[in-house]
């Protein structure tokens, strides 16, 4: 009799194991998350005030700056662009120029140039009025545009005349008009419209460059696309990761946290300026099906440093009616 009592006690607690094993595990139908976080809204970087430029927070990712000049300019044109570089460098201290060879010559390493800053020469005069000139144009010419930053991948200046001044003017308006400075009202400084010898470049250029290129070239992995559902104890969701920081990010992780304990890690490789990486994951097995919210956090374990570390969570939760 107590023999057959067992044999009872065992099955019942058999089949009372298998069904909660079979609830646990059976999918169903799917039920989706919201995400309940604050949206990231970017902050103002620097306090540009009354110094006009193209575009706010406008700079190359690099202090250490290359340029080529095109070999077809007159020796005079290139002593004079080469003397504006180093003025520039020796005004604004936190940036360096270095001189590499032009597209489709080699250097001494054998290889083409690859400058961020390309200097040419045409004798076009583009007539800008009654007896007036242009005697030169500059500015970016590739532009990455993101939240933080907008930088600048390569510059252009051309050149259309000698230089009329014992300084190099307007090859200096030129190379500042490639760091994003407009033209201004005052017609003492190097950005004023025409040109005078005796323009010099202001104290606010000098204070705004130093201030935008002393922050520190990081990365920025951020969360920019995320939708989740669950299915019982089983996750699905599509997940976007941009980097818009000012290098490129290698080897940062996504870790999804519930209740405090790591459920999976999941590795990303490089990730360059400006682009996304996107996964999209379906049937991930979650420790239990009574899992409401789940974290979904950028570099848990890694500790990249970033620009900004406020914008690496998103946290969903299951929709309820």
């Amino acid at each position: 009799m107590i023999g057959k009592l067992i044999a009872v006690i065992i099955v019942f607690v058999a089949l009372f194991f298998s069904l909660s094993y079979l609830y646990q595990n059976l999918p169903q139908d799917p039920i989706k998350m919201t995400a309940n976080t604050t949206e990231f809204e970017p902050t103002q970087i620097i306090d540009y005030g009354a110094t006009p430029v193209f575009a706010e927070n406008l700079r190359f990712n690099h202090n250490n700056i290359s340029y080529s000049i095109e070999p077809s300019c007159s020796e005079v044109r290139i002593t004079a662009m080469r003397e504006a570089f180093g003025i520039f460098e020796e005004k604004m201290k936190v940036i360096s120029f270095r001189e590499v060879a032009h597209a489709g010559v080699p250097s001494e390493e054998g290889k083409d140039g690859e400058a961020d800053i390309m200097v040419g020469c045409s004798d076009e005069f583009i007539e800008l009025g009654e007896h007036l000139f242009a005697a030169g144009e500059g500015g970016p010419s590739e532009i990455i545009n993101m939240s933080h930053f907008k930088v600048i991948q390569k510059g252009k200046i051309l050149l259309y005349r000698d230089p009329q001044c014992d300084r190099p003017v307007v090859e200096l308006h030129e190379l500042l008009h490639v760091f994003g400075f407009d033209h201004t009202s005052d017609p003492k400084s190097l950005m004023y419209n025409t040109t005078n010898c005796d323009q010099k470049i202001t104290i606010d250029m000098i204070d705004l460059i130093k201030r935008l290129y002393s922050i520190n070239p990081l990365p920025d992995a951020r969360i920019s696309e995320l939708s989740a559902s669950k299915k019982g104890i089983y996750l699905d969701f599509n997940i976007t990761i941009l980097n818009e920081g000012l290098t490129g990010i290698e080897n940062i992780n996504l870790s999804l946290i519930a209740n405090g304990k790591e459920i999976d890690t999941i590795i990303f490789d490089e990730i360059g300026i400006g682009y996304k990486k996107t996964l999209r994951v379906t049937d991930m097995k979650l420790p239990s099906r009574n899992i409401e919210t789940i974290d979904f956090v950028i570099d848990y374990k890694s500790m990249v440093e970033e620009l900004n570390e406020d914008n690496n969570l998103v946290q969903m939760t299951i929709m309820t009616s």
